[in-house]
């Protein structure tokens, strides 16, 4: 193994402290009445913080180790479920999608993992914890329900590929400029 590959320590510690602190996310969202789809939001994007500054094999290891820690600490365990179905996991698919670096088979593939993410999370939410109120589905049909949720998907990959950008022009040059001051 050369130089080169192995892991370093600044890499291990930006994941250990961006892993407690997406598991802490997960946690003050079972806490804090208001904005708890924030919380998913901020736990993927400081996901996604780890897989730009220190690699995917990270970045699936904090993911995991987030999701464990989050079930261990959060005490509403269905509360982590969006984290690891979704928020978190895409973090990592959106990842290795754009890696194609072709804008039709990117979208395709993930309207085709938000699709399948949703359809996991309203089964489970449906059947499991029977938390899809009648009141919903009877007032709007799950056809205008669904391309809402597509919409919204839309807004909110374009929101965090904007995030990603953000990052890896404005903080992350700023981060790494001062590393190699010192």
């Amino acid at each position: 193994m050369d130089k080169s590959s192995k892991p370093n320590s600044k890499k291990i510690a930006l994941a250990g402290i961006l892993t407690a602190l997406g598991a802490a996310t997960l946690f003050l969202e079972n806490l804090i009445p208001t904005g708890k789809l924030g919380f998913y939001v901020l736990a993927g994007f400081i996901l996604s913080v780890v897989i730009m500054e220190c690699g995917f094999s990270f970045g699936w290891l904090s993911y995991v180790a987030v999701s464990i820690i989050a079930f261990l600490l959060v005490p509403e365990k269905t509360a982590v479920l969006p984290y690891v179905l979704f928020f978190g996991i895409y973090s990592l698919v959106k990842s290795h999608i754009e890696q194609i670096n072709k804008l039709i088979v990117e979208w395709v593939l993930k309207f085709t993992f938000f699709n399948l993410s949703l359809f996991f999370m309203w089964k489970i939410a449906e059947q499991l914890l029977e938390l899809i109120p009648p009141m919903l589905v009877q007032s709007l049909p799950v056809s205008v329900l669904v391309l809402v949720l597509q919409a919204a998907f839309f807004a909110f990959d374009l929101i965090f590929t904007f995030w990603t950008q953000y990052y890896l022009k404005k903080i992350s040059t700023k981060i790494h400029s001062t590393d190699s001051a010192l």
